[in-house]
């Protein structure tokens, strides 16, 4: 055989060593391993996403169905008063109470007393509420419906409180003590759950202010006087917080204020 040949032989039967076989294999390894887990953790962020977007979505729904509700609180078509604490009070912090005539026939209906409540993580909504049951005080009264699914969403926390509500007085009168017009005064509420112009006698509400307005400046000032007409600007503040029950690391917080666009008049006694 010729060197011709011999070198042509040589070339065709040369190949890949076992070595070099195995260095290969270790290099896709490396690669598909490096490719799977960079899919699964772009699979578990989007996952996260997609758990802190529907948790959002959920706990807006709600936070949204109440803010459209209360601040209708004490809606009466100029047809009828209600009482003190009738249309919108807090007996406790995670329980509101409200109505509004809905159907606007100058009528209080059963179906017009409202609420919202905390009840083992699940948030309820009073749809109904008999006369006679204590429907604008007690928040087991009536009839409650679930307003979220306690198999997808635990509420750790529902809270209410009317801070930043006021009290305005808007009659004349003469302060004899200092010789200067009392025309307007006002106060925050002085409790949590209790609103600044309920039973509005002297000693109900603490701080009266002078309006900064005013041609006297600005300083503490007398109480109001019977016969007084005081207008109740009230607010309510929402606080909830939830989690996912598949994921209870998921948790999120939301705070609103409402604005009741309904205000009170009431007279001094």
């Amino acid at each position: 055989m010729s060197d011709k040949n011999t070198r042509y032989a040589n070339h065709r039967q040369a190949g890949v060593t076992l070595i070099e076989l195995m260095i290969s294999i270790l290099l896709g390894l490396l690669l598909l391993s490096a490719a799977t887990a960079m899919t699964v953790k772009t699979m578990v962020m989007n996952g996260d996403t997609l758990n802190s977007v529907k948790l959002n979505q959920d706990l807006d729904a709600v936070i949204q169905v109440m803010v459209n509700d209360i601040r209708r609180a004490g809606y009466t078509g100029g047809l009828f008063d209600f009482t003190d604490g009738e249309d919108l009070n807090i007996p406790s912090s995670s329980c509101i109470l409200y109505a509004y005539d809905a159907s606007d026939d100058g009528v209080l209906d059963d179906n017009e007393k409202y609420g919202f409540r905390l009840v083992n993580g699940q948030i309820l909504m009073r749809t109904t509420c008999a006369a006679g049951a204590s429907c604008a005080t007690t928040c087991t009264a009536g009839t409650w419906v679930a307003l979220t699914d306690p198999g997808k969403i635990n509420i750790s926390a529902l809270t209410y409180d009317t801070l930043n509500s006021k009290c305005l007085s808007i009659t004349d009168n003469d302060n004899v003590a200092t010789g200067n017009e009392n025309n307007y005064w006002e106060t925050t509420t002085d409790g949590v759950t209790r609103f600044p112009c309920v039973t509005p006698v002297s000693t109900d509400v603490t701080t009266y202010v002078l309006d900064a307005n005013d041609v006297y400046g600005v300083g503490t000032y007398v109480a109001p006087q019977s016969g007084d007409r005081l207008i109740e600007a009230r607010q309510v503040n929402v606080q909830i917080t939830g989690n996912l029950v598949n994921d209870t690391a998921m948790a999120k917080n939301q705070v609103v204020a409402i604005n009741v666009r309904n205000n009170h008049i009431r007279v001094v006694p």
